[in-house]
């Protein structure tokens, strides 16, 4: 619009120009020019504030309909435990990169799936409780050392959680996060009651979400496997589906880092519903049913050779 305003601009006084040199009496020319650039004065300025004011659709269109297509080619999985890892490394065919991390436990994988590099890293072993390392802390330093030796486009967490029954959710779901918060980081000081929450928003992946019927939802990360009244009345407030134990420290890291990050969540039990119980149950054939569900996400993903 600013350019065709431009435009008649400049065929105005090019025209008024002409006329003028046109002119045959010069008795005429000194009035007669006085009023053309009287004229012109007058539509010039009236032209350059049209031009000056912001147009309807400087107002009202979103910043997400200005920017280019988002294209993902190098995707890093963020995964806690060996278990939920090796489903998701079948699945995939992802070959171990043998790197060692300085002595650290994290493992990872490579390989290429729909046309995007595919990485994978997990937390590995406890070296003094032999056990599988789990909760923020090292879901962290995970998303790292993935984010600084792999340099994805974006990163996914992706594991079991427990379900939230006062918001519907159910054993088997599939859950897509659309925010990620801590619930058990509390301190009363002005602004770091608002940092120890978090509240990380997720990339909006909302076609893919609605082909695969996953459900969007709110994820809450924390540090214990049970939760007390106090953590249950932050998880309710905060609108939370389900609770895990490392989303929102590899959503802390992405949101440092500014890469895009999602989590994709499999609900194996319900929240103070015989949850250590149903997880025995339930766990081994969630942690399948992902492998089989981040093939499909990875195949609707965009990338360079979609567009």
């Amino acid at each position: 619009m600013r350019e065709i305003i431009a435009n008649i601009i400049y065929r105005i006084k090019y025209s008024i120009e002409t006329q003028s040199s046109m002119l045959k009496h010069p008795h005429h020319l000194n009035t007669m020019e006085i009023k053309m650039k009287q004229l012109t004065s007058a539509i010039l300025t009236s032209l350059f504030i049209i031009i000056s004011l912001p147009t309807q659709a400087d107002e009202i269109t979103p910043p997400s309909k200005l920017t280019k297509q988002q294209y993902f080619k190098k995707v890093l999985l963020v995964v806690a435990m060996k278990q939920e890892a090796e489903p998701i490394i079948n699945a995939l065919h992802l070959k171990e990169t043998g790197h060692s991390y300085s002595g650290l436990p994290m493992r990872s994988y490579v390989g290429k799936y729909a046309h995007k590099d595919v990485f994978l890293i997990m937390n590995g072993t406890d070296p003094i409780n032999k056990v599988e390392n789990i909760g923020t802390q090292p879901a962290t330093l995970s998303a790292y050392l993935g984010i600084e030796n792999f340099h994805p486009d974006l990163v996914i967490s992706i594991g079991t959680a427990g379900g939230i029954a006062e918001k519907g959710t159910k054993i088997d779901d599939i859950l897509i996060s659309e925010k990620i918060y801590f619930f058990s980081r509390r301190s009363p000081q002005t602004g770091y009651t608002e940092y120890g929450m978090g509240g990380y928003p997720s990339y909006s992946f909302d076609d893919i979400s609605h082909k695969m019927k996953l459900k969007k939802s709110i994820i809450c990360s924390g540090d214990s496997f049970h939760l007390n009244a106090t953590d249950k009345r932050i998880v309710l407030k905060n609108k939370c589906s389900a609770i895990e134990m490392e989303a929102a420290g590899v959503a802390w890291v992405s949101m440092l880092t500014k890469i895009p990050m999602v989590a994709i969540k499999g609900i194996d039990d319900q929240v103070d519903v015989d949850s250590e119980e149903q997880y025995a149950k339930n766990s081994s054939r969630l942690q399948h049913k992902l492998g089989q569900v981040i093939k499909s996400f990875l195949s609707f993903l965009p990338d360079d050779t979609t567009a």
